[in-house]
């Protein structure tokens, strides 16, 4: 019976102390969670940034991060025209702008609304319509050579979606209007 009795007075002893200790962590935990915040916040306003006010201010930041890597593409897919190759993929893209290929593609999938295939033929559309301004005798085939599709299926499809027309009827209406032009 005496063994029951120094039992429980024991626990009680070893529980209180035990709630102590987790007091008197977590205690430190907030006061050094807290040193780490002003010297995190003394730092940024040291290279010009605002101090970090709370998640939210942290989710516009990745969200800045985000935005500053789909320019990043987007001028690299302007400047170095790396569309025009055939086998291009997400793998090389992601490489040029040194990040995640998978990363990558979520960014450009939230900032285009289109995937990697689409946003690529979208580049390409656009330079075949280029071409066609500098040289309006070219025909719907050399369009989707020139301008990187492996076909000239894909090509008629991702014009369509791109332009809402096919390319033959863009073509010939653009011809109009440069005929029209001229007997003005």
């Amino acid at each position: 019976m005496r063994i029951r009795q120094a039992f429980p007075k024991n626990m009680e002893l070893a529980l209180l102390i035990l709630a102590v200790f987790f007091v008197l962590a977590v205690a430190a935990g907030i006061l050094l969670y807290l040193r780490l915040r002003k010297q995190s916040d003394q730092l940024r306003t040291a290279s010009g940034l605002p101090p970090q006010a709370d998640a939210m201010s942290a989710s516009y930041e990745l969200a800045a991060i985000d935005q500053y890597l789909y320019d990043r593409c987007c001028r690299y897919m302007t400047e170095h025209r790396p569309f025009l190759v055939k086998s291009f993929t997400l793998q090389d893209l992601s490489n040029a702008v040194y990040t995640n290929k998978y990363y990558l593609s979520k960014t450009i999938n939230r900032f285009s609304g289109k995937n990697f295939r689409q946003y690529v033929n979208y580049y390409r559309v656009m330079y075949s319509l280029d071409l066609f301004r500098d040289n309006k005798s070219l025909r719907v085939t050399e369009m989707a050579s020139l301008s990187g599709f492996h076909s000239t299926t894909s090509f008629n499809q991702s014009f369509k979606r791109v332009m809402g027309e096919s390319p033959s009827h863009w073509c010939s209406r653009i011809r109009k209007k440069e005929l029209q032009k001229y007997k003005k």
